[in-house]
């Protein structure tokens, strides 16, 4: 199980233009469905069994308050690729993913 993990959080870190993700604390890929405004949170990182925010959930304003305000500034960012990432808040993938940096 812990292969498969380190497997998967290598492969996000790959995904980084500049590799500049943080190595030591864990992302949360956010993704908003545009259609019926749901959230779905997936944790990748070292901390994965003990993330609280992993699931479904029925529009942005039912996340934490931390990942609100972190997806809100992100949503003020560029969608020119390469997307910038700004540092302790995330990344913005595309018009609905978010990739959240807790630190």
């Amino acid at each position: 199980m812990w292969m498969g993990l380190a497997t998967l959080r290598a492969k996000a870190c790959s995904m980084s233009y500049d590799n500049d993700l943080p190595h030591d604390n864990n992302i949360y890929r956010v993704c908003v469905t545009p259609h019926t405004n749901t959230v779905e949170v997936s944790c990748i990182g070292m901390e994965v069994f003990d993330s609280k925010v992993d699931g479904g959930y029925p529009s942005v304003d039912d996340l934490p308050l931390w990942m609100q305000e972190k997806i809100a500034l992100l949503m003020l960012t560029s969608l020119d690729k390469p997307t910038k990432v700004v540092d302790g808040v995330g990344r913005r993938i595309d018009q609905n993913v978010f990739w959240i940096f807790r630190l």
